[in-house]
């Protein structure tokens, strides 16, 4: 049986340029250069259609949508379209248009705004009606046990980043596939042969989230995996985070993904000895911070593996409290990079 997880992982404002289709009534703005945007403050979840629930339909509608000055949702458009013939793209559209903001201001006025809202559609088996996924020609490293449960790692559903937080795209081309992602437009990227390093140093702390470079993989990941294997991707896990010493293995888990699976693995580390960091991030990390969190995912695509690690670093002395409060943070901006990375076989 399929059943339906909370939908709206991300919503983002960006600063868009004037196009001709946009719902923009004569005297609409866009946030920038003296106009505020937007604040949610009320939001209805998207449902699934029963049609689209049997076809499996996942991913992201995106929509514009002009934000009128009483904060109610005006005239909406769908930018980039999800599913047409079974009806998400018009529920995520009906859904927008329930939910009440705080409107945009200019010059202390409230203003027509238009916004770009992105809503996420997944579903989930439930453990008992999945089935495990195997290597091509391989068994279960031991036996056919039953699935483990589908779940993102705690506090990566704790929040969300502000609304009025804008986003930036980027794409790793490699030969057999191009892995898409976007970052909030307050972190920076260095792109390198070992992949792509988004990054971010303030008032929240160290984070960084580094895709890398896809190598060949032995097996795919499609459906959820039992328990046994997760456990045996263990030893991968610790040898894949190679910029940490000696991390201790938290939690593991699985969560789909619009065409697969992302198997991870949550660690921790208390120093730095023997630091082998991205360069991007190297010169910042070698003194004067005192442990390290990362959460490691992996998944694959054409034949190909594609890891994730998302990194909070602790600066020294923060205290138990500080810490689990960074990662509280951190886990917000993670989830809402992970739900917009997308992979595309070539």
């Amino acid at each position: 049986m399929i059943t339906l997880v909370p939908l709206i992982f991300a919503t983002a404002f960006l600063q868009q340029s004037p196009a001709n289709q946009a719902p923009t009534p004569s005297e609409t703005y866009r946030p920038g250069q003296g106009v505020t945007a937007p604040v949610l403050l009320r939001e209805t979840k998207p449902n699934y259609t029963a049609e689209a629930m049997r076809a499996r339909i996942q991913g992201i509608v995106t929509l514009e949508c002009v934000v009128m000055p009483d904060g109610s949702v005006g005239d909406v458009r769908v930018a980039r379209s999800l599913d047409l013939q079974f009806g998400l793209d018009q529920q995520a559209v009906n859904t927008l248009k329930q939910w009440l903001f705080r409107p945009g201001m200019k010059d202390g006025v409230p203003v027509p705004v238009l916004v770009r809202v992105e809503m996420a559609f997944t579903l989930r088996d439930r453990p008992e009606d999945a089935k495990p996924a195997t290597a091509p020609g391989a068994p279960l490293p031991s036996g056919r046990d039953a699935p483990a449960p589908l779940a993102w790692p705690d506090g990566f559903g704790g929040g969300s980043i502000a609304a009025s937080i804008g986003f930036s795209n980027g794409v790793l081309h490699q030969p057999t596939l191009d892995v898409a992602f976007a970052y909030p437009v307050t972190w920076s990227m260095v792109e390198s042969s070992a992949g792509i390093t988004l990054h971010a140093e303030d008032a929240s702390g160290t984070r960084a989230v580094t895709i890398s470079s896809p190598q060949p993989a032995p097996f795919s990941l499609t459906e959820p995996v039992s328990q046994s294997m997760l456990d045996s991707f263990t030893v991968a896990a610790r040898a894949g985070a190679a910029f940490i010493t000696n991390p201790r293995i938290i939690k593991s888990g699985q969560v789909q993904r619009y065409g697969g699976l992302w198997i991870w693995f949550e660690m921790a580390a208390p120093s730095f000895e023997g630091w082998n960091a991205p360069a991007a991030l190297a010169d910042r990390l070698r003194t004067g911070y005192g442990g390290i969190h990362v959460w490691s995912f992996a998944t694959t695509a054409a034949g190909q593996s594609i890891s994730v690690f998302c990194t909070v670093v602790h600066r020294a002395g923060l205290s138990e409290a500080d810490q689990q409060e960074q990662i509280r943070r951190a886990g917000a901006e993670f989830a809402e990079i992970l739900k917009r990375i997308t992979i595309q076989a070539r």
